[in-house]
């Protein structure tokens, strides 16, 4: 009885929920990019664990593989990633996890899985409409000339030093014709979406060493180096900027790029961004929280590493690579999910030509302004210590409009010709700017149907309970 009370209730919510708000069943225009470490996601085949330590150290391959991946792809893209960014698949050392120690660029990883497996990985995402990106290494093997002096970070620096491997330089035009053909002939061989690659040396130009039709990332991993040739790029400036940022609270965020670039606040080798709020006392599953509003609300694509939905931490290697860990994080887990919905079925997101006022960037609140063809919407960050209210003057536009939160449910009707938007410490609201039609009688409806179905619930649990306990008196 009580199971299908609860499930009536559920579905008049939901049905309350969509009336409320209508959506586009369009997916997100943005590339969502969640990074995968193979070796650390799942080791979902015993059989191929290539250099696996029966002390699981954590410089040595775990064993996870490509059949690791497949059976998560749907709760990424619940999660609101619509791509996936594989680590190197490419043959490499026994002893090597990252897969940047490559032997052979012409074969695939026997550790991860079989050609078939791969094939199978991406196939699977397609059906998902999940896109599938690969890391391409830059590591010299014989039929490369290497770089001399290639520019690293520091946790770079540690894992290039341990498996002892130069790079190869890129702007040699014969290493560059034999890297294209090597791309060119893993694009073809798989039907794979695009290719990434971290850059080491600084003047790179992508459209020298790799095929054209195919969508490149570069991610920059030092602030002393610059690329050209990408479809996107990320900066490591804007990455550890945000990454501070959301660390902790009342700092200014950063403005929403104009250049589409890449966004992120971390990657495999840098900090967790987690690193930033355990080092302020900061409870991470609400960082985490606040990144993702402004990860998802970009527009332009951005990354989130696996694991930060579970708050991996760290900040060097190999700590920054652990196992995955399936069974924590469900509170974000679950918001990432009820946030990914929104942001990707509505236009905010799907509108190309949509354009952005800032409103207000102050000492940890940033507020924005999306103007599109059929509504337009306001992004409120409040990533502060305090409750913070904001006055708009009511325009001509917004006449006889409520603001409608599509996060929290915030509903804000203008007063005196303003609108007065109060937003708790530590949340972030989204509303949209809908025609005021007055008090919501379906949600009236549904109120009064949860409430009065629960009274049903409680006054026949009660008459049971009654009539149980007259029966053991009467046999007694």
């Amino acid at each position: 009885m009580m199971k299908r009370i609860l499930a009536f209730i559920s579905m008049i919510l939901a049905v309350s929920l969509i009336s409320s708000n209508t959506v586009s069943a369009e997916e997100n225009t943005y590339d969502r990019i969640y990074m995968i470490t193979v070796d650390r996601f799942l080791n979902n085949n015993s059989s191929n664990d290539v250099g696996v330590t029966a002390d699981r150290d954590p410089y040595y391959p775990y064993g996870g593989d490509f059949n690791g991946v497949s059976p998560y792809l749907e709760y990424i893209k619940d999660m609101g990633f619509n791509t996936v960014m594989l680590s190197p698949v490419m043959e490499r050392a026994e002893d090597d996890y990252l897969g940047y120690d490559v032997t052979d660029y012409g074969a695939l990883s026997e550790a991860y899985g079989n050609p078939e497996d791969f094939q199978a990985l991406i196939d699977e995402a397609h059906e998902l409409d999940l896109k599938v990106v690969v890391d391409m290494p830059a590591v010299a093997t014989d039929d490369y000339t290497a770089l001399e002096e290639p520019v690293f970070n520091d946790i770079q620096s540690d894992y290039y030093e341990d498996i002892d491997r130069e790079i190869i330089d890129l702007q040699n035009p014969d290493n560059q014709k034999t890297y294209r053909a090597m791309v060119r002939n893993f694009i073809d061989k798989y039907n794979i979406d695009g290719i990434s690659m971290f850059i080491n040396q600084n003047g790179l130009d992508a459209s020298e060493f790799l095929p054209e039709d195919i969508e490149t990332y570069g991610i920059l991993s030092t602030s002393e180096l610059s690329t050209d040739g990408f479809d996107t790029v990320a900066s490591e400036d804007f990455r550890a900027n945000l990454a501070d940022t959301y660390g902790g609270l009342d700092k200014e965020i950063p403005e929403f790029p104009e250049d589409e670039q890449l966004i992120m606040a971390d990657h495999w080798f840098s900090e967790r961004v987690t690193y930033h709020a355990t080092e302020q006392n900061m409870f991470p599953g609400t960082r985490i929280q606040q990144l993702a509003n402004y990860l998802y609300a970009y527009r332009g694509p951005s990354a989130m590493t696996y694991g930060t939905e579970v708050a991996f931490n760290g900040n060097s290697y190999p700590e920054i690579h652990p196992q995955m860990d399936f069974r924590s994080g469900e509170e974000v887990i679950e918001y990432l999910e009820n946030i990914a919905m929104v942001y990707r079925n509505h236009s905010i997101m799907q509108e190309p030509e949509t354009e952005t006022e800032t409103l207000l960037n102050e000492n940890g609140q940033y507020i924005v302004k999306y103007y599109t063809d059929d509504v337009d919407y306001i992004l409120n960050v409040n990533n502060t210590s305090e409750t913070q209210s904001v006055t708009f003057d009511l325009s001509d536009e917004e006449e006889g409009k409520a603001y409608s939160g599509m996060l929290i449910g915030d509903m804000i009707r203008p007063h005196d010709n303003s609108y007065i938007v109060v937003l708790d410490r530590e949340e972030t609201e989204l509303y949209s700017v809908i025609e005021d039609t007055g008090f919501n009688n379906g949600y009236l409806y549904s109120v009064i149907l949860v409430f009065g179905g629960f009274a049903v619930f409680i006054w026949v649990a009660a008459r049971r309970s009654r009539k149980q306990k007259s029966k053991r008196m009467n046999e007694q």
